[in-house]
């Protein structure tokens, strides 16, 4: 039987930006709405065992009681939550992606923002992820209806399709300080003179040195979308990019949040060819952000070396796992 996991994040979207852009809000009953058509879908594609990791909300409850009402007409039996220890932090979702490793889960549906995915990704490299947003200024997870990850999860559980013709790894920017690995992250690095962790996210812009990414569009929003005011970098292309930000006068205009255009100024920004080492030697107290999170602090004489990889997680194209799907008869009756 195969096996999925789903890693929902019930704090993504609830950070400071909020307050300060009109960023969607996916709430909590979405949220769980979202579990639910999950659930069904799969199950109505191919018999599975689905993990849940617990939260404090107790969504795996909550679907429980909905599976045992009288005349709910769904099919969650395939459901359980699965047995490990609550921190509240991000460290839950990294142990249970490990756990999701450990076990042979075939997937693992990540519900969240781009930190989410980004602690996923910590805990398992090898677990092909479906990244939904449900987070503030997303990248590197979609917009998609639970329906559609529901099929593509039972699709990969049930070994319908191919593993190399719907999944890739994908790019990430590996960190070091004072030469030993630190941590990585999946869309952008952000060196940033605030040397308070304080609330994670950044709102102040003015406190931004450089950023580094790996991929970048005025399409998007966010630290990634200052770097793509001044060149674009796709998700499959070979090389990252980077650049510098100064308290001079503004000379773009660049989509930092929500509802939120305003004037930065941009300079040296350039590609980075897969594998080239950055290496700075930090002149300041400051703090690095990882996808908009504020969680690495340095000091002056630090020295912090990034490049960007191919040593991401495994990512599922969901439309093409559902339509190689679709092309070898798997949906037939």
């Amino acid at each position: 039987m195969g096996i999925i996991g789903i890693a929902c994040n019930p704090q993504s979207g609830k950070d400071i930006r909020r307050l300060l852009t009109a960023a969607t809000t996916i709430d909590d009953m979405e949220k769980l709405n979202i579990l639910e058509r999950i659930l069904l879908s799969a199950a109505a594609v191919g018999g599975q065992k689905v993990y849940l990791m617990p939260d404090r909300l107790g969504y795996g409850r909550l679907l429980t009681q909905k599976r045992a009402s009288p005349g709910y007409p769904g099919d969650l039996s395939q459901l359980e939550v699965y047995p490990m220890e609550r921190t509240e932090t991000q460290s839950d979702t990294i142990f249970f992606a490990a756990e999701m490793e450990r076990i042979g889960a075939d997937v693992l549906i990540v519900m969240g923002g781009d930190g989410t995915s980004r602690a996923a990704a910590k805990g398992t490299r090898n677990v092909p992820m479906i990244s939904m947003s449900t987070g503030t200024n997303n990248v590197y997870p979609e917009l998609m209806e639970g329906t559609v990850a529901g099929i593509s999860a039972a699709v990969l559980a049930g070994h319908m399709v191919p593993l190399d013709q719907c999944t890739a790894p994908v790019k990430c920017i590996e960190i070091w300080k004072n030469g030993a690995p630190v941590d990585l992250a999946l869309i952008d690095l952000v060196f940033c003179r605030n040397p308070f962790v304080g609330s994670k996210a950044i709102w102040n812009y003015e406190e931004i040195d450089q950023v580094i990414v790996t991929q970048c569009s005025m399409a998007s929003i966010g630290f990634s979308a200052l770097v793509g005011t001044a060149l674009h970098v796709g998700r499959q292309d070979d090389w990252g990019a980077a650049a510098e930000f100064t308290s001079g006068p503004p000379n773009t205009l660049a989509p930092v949040g929500a509802g939120t255009v305003q004037g930065v100024c941009v300079q040296n920004a350039r590609r980075l060819p897969l594998g080239e080492k950055l290496t700075r030697t930090m002149t300041y107290q400051g703090t690095l952000a990882l996808d908009g999170e504020r969680e690495i602090f340095f000091q002056p004489g630090d020295i912090i070396t990034c490049a960007v990889t191919r040593n991401g997680p495994i990512r599922v194209d969901v439309a093409a796992a559902i339509e190689l799907a679709r092309t070898q008869g798997c949906f037939q009756m």
